[in-house]
């Protein structure tokens, strides 16, 4: 799962101030980071190590990974869209 605080696997290190400035060891909950992206970017500009340059596998948790786990509001906002539209539903 790529929200963060939701599931048995989710985003413990996110690229983002706010989940790292905080100085609380848990990310602050309910907010989506990238996901896998097989460009892998931040491989060469921050240093990140990837365990795979499979697409679906170029994801990695940790907080200089910008390219995979970054938190941004294009993301999130759909997150949020799609929880209204559950809570309306039900």
């Amino acid at each position: 799962c790529y929200v963060t605080g939701f599931g048995t696997k989710s985003p413990v290190f996110p690229h983002h101030r706010l989940s790292t400035a905080d100085g609380v060891e848990a990310a602050i909950p309910g907010i989506l980071v990238g996901g896998p992206n097989p460009g892998q970017q931040d491989a060469h500009e921050a240093g990140v190590v990837y365990l795979s340059k499979e697409p679906d596998e170029s994801y990695v948790d940790v907080v200089p990974s910008y390219a995979s786990n970054e938190i941004a509001i294009n993301w999130t906002a759909a997150l949020v869209a799609l929880a209204g539209w559950l809570d309306a539903v039900e």
